[in-house]
């Protein structure tokens, strides 16, 4: 049903937190491990990435798909708690729509990194090669919020001869259907950027947060292919919501879930979850005793032993300064092995760049 749980326990309703274009490792799980004391989080990702069905590209055929594993994952009802980091937002904000639809009531949906795409521009068109080269990069991000490299791809050298490696970057455990694995993967990603391109936000009585980080000047790792907003809320100024409220961390896109910079996000994210045990948060959608707006907890509250590195802001000061194109500087655990020549596989697409297997 699309869930993958992260952490588990019994702490109350989770916080459900959609993941985005990039596949395995979940981005949920940084804040996972640093939420795990307060409060538990259920992993949602794209339908069609387990196989089990193919892949939809329409936004709220998506949601539709992602609702039933939030039904049954909180059977008592409301509050739920939503979250989504780049277009998994999107999928959150639209999950919170739906669950207001069925008279349920909804917490502040929190957005992480979430821009939404310009009105207007056509969906891409299918393109396997670049498909499989933004996915790697998306999947090296995480390595970057590791603190070391653990997808093994080398973007140093050319991808077309590192079919094995892709292939377990994505999340594949069977040598004999790496190539198949890719091609799911590749189907998943084109569907969801044709869904991306085309979406257009509804308005809604839902109160939103959005935390980003200040730089996003260095666009590694980002679909190249699609038109997002660039204002300082990333576009949600322009939906009629029951409230938006935005935080600009001092960091850049690609160290978000970083050390120190995800307790920035950890702190930001605590101010409008539920404490362990007690009541929802006030500023829940449809919640009879709700108020406007969510209560941020007293200083040095924050539930945690690692203090945010810096207070986030709420508006972007200054500029962003100017940063270099290119990936996020992760040493590789170990040097990668000379690749082979590469072997002719389906996955490779037009253009005679093909994907060695070793």
């Amino acid at each position: 049903m699309g869930r993958d749980p992260l952490t588990g326990g019994t702490r109350g309703a989770p916080l459900f937190f959609v993941g985005g274009l990039e596949g395995p490792p979940h981005p949920g799980l940084p804040l996972a491990g640093a939420l795990s004391l307060s409060i538990a989080i259920r992993g949602l990702d794209l339908p069609g990435r387990d196989g089990e069905r193919p892949p939809l590209d329409d936004v709220r055929a998506m949601v539709a798909h992602l609702l039933p594993a939030v039904l049954l994952a909180q059977p008592g009802g409301g509050p739920y708690q939503l979250a989504g980091y780049a277009f998994g937002g999107i999928l959150a904000y639209e999950l919170g729509r739906l669950l207001r639809n069925l008279n349920q009531p909804v917490g502040r949906v929190l957005l992480l990194d979430t821009a939404l795409p310009l009105p207007g521009q056509p969906p891409p068109p299918a393109d396997s090669v670049l498909a499989i080269r933004e996915l790697a990069r998306m999947r090296h991000l995480a390595c970057g919020w590791q603190g070391t490299c653990r997808c093994g791809v080398d973007h140093s050298v050319p991808l077309s001869t590192q079919g094995t490696r892709i292939a377990r970057a994505l999340g594949s455990t069977d040598p004999a259907h790496h190539e198949d694995h890719i091609l799911a993967a590749v189907d998943v990603y084109t569907a969801a950027l044709r869904a991306y391109a085309t979406y257009q936000p509804q308005p809604s009585d839902l109160p939103v947060t959005l935390i980003r980080a200040r730089d996003w000047s260095n666009p590694w790792g980002l679909p190249s292919r699609l038109a997002l907003h660039t204002t300082p809320a990333l576009g949600w100024e322009q939906v009629r919501l029951g409230d938006l409220r935005t935080h600009v961390l001092a960091t850049d896109r690609l160290s978000l879930f970083a050390d120190p910079h995800l307790w920035d996000v950890v702190a930001t994210l605590q101010r409008y979850l539920p404490a362990p045990g007690g009541p929802p948060a006030p500023g829940a959608a449809g919640h009879r005793s709700g108020q406007p707006g969510a209560v941020p907890p007293a200083p040095g509250a924050w539930g945690f032993s690692n203090p945010p590195s810096a207070p986030p802001s709420v508006w972007p000061s200054v500029p962003p300064p100017a940063r270099p194109s290119g990936p996020p500087p992760v040493p590789p655990t170990t040097p990668p092995p000379a690749p082979p020549p590469p072997l002719g596989g389906r996955a490779g697409g037009t253009g005679g760049d093909t994907l060695g297997w070793h």
